[in-house]
């Protein structure tokens, strides 16, 4: 699937679809903190390997140490980032979502699969959240809230039980299924006056 929504209205039927590719940069940014990690050490002894004041230390010369220093964190950050980037990958062409006749069905997993059936009847709402990053990007959150299910809001924002998430989808996609899921669940949506 492209970036611009679906064909909506009429989305296919049971037809699995990716959430965009936007969101493969969501997937990997948001497992990138050890590359950028060993970026930043990388730096720092190419940075220091370059002082004259190494060369004169109580142990001698020493900028060839923090030259191969450097050139291990870089070989280390080359290898992480692709590592993140397969990982992200994976973890995006994984994450599918299909409107079914009676279900909004959500595939996800890599090594553990799992595939989620949400019947229409049981959705109550279905909220967007953008924050600035998302904003910026033009994508949102979804997250459907269903009957019997409390909001769980963990310490940190995230729903630790909600399996009812779409994490991050083209924004105009996103505020077309949601009218589309409160449609078929026949909720009414109350949208706020500013």
């Amino acid at each position: 699937m492209d970036e611009g929504p679906i064909t909506h209205p009429g989305v296919p039927q049971d037809v699995y679809h990716t959430l965009g590719n936007k969101t493969l940069s969501i997937f990997v940014l948001q497992r990138v903190s050890a590359a950028m990690v060993l970026l930043i050490v990388t730096i720092g002894l190419f940075i220091a390997g370059a002082q004259p004041t190494l060369r004169t230390t109580p142990f001698g010369d020493v900028t060839g140490y923090a030259t191969l220093g450097a050139e291990i964190c870089a070989l280390l950050f080359v290898i992480v980032a692709i590592v993140t980037f397969l990982i992200g990958w994976f973890v995006y062409k994984n994450f599918k979502f299909s409107l079914g006749d009676d279900s909004l069905k959500i595939k996800k997993g890599v090594f553990e699969k799992t595939e989620v059936a949400i019947p229409y009847r049981q959705i109550q709402d279905v909220d967007i959240e953008r924050d600035l990053s998302f904003q910026m990007m033009g994508l949102s959150r979804i997250t459907i809230l269903t009957a019997g299910q409390e909001d769980t809001k963990t310490a940190d924002g995230d729903d630790d039980r909600n399996e009812g998430i779409l994490p991050a989808i083209d924004h105009d996609l996103a505020e077309w299924l949601q009218a589309e899921l409160l449609k078929r669940a026949n909720v009414q949506k109350i949208t706020e006056q500013k």
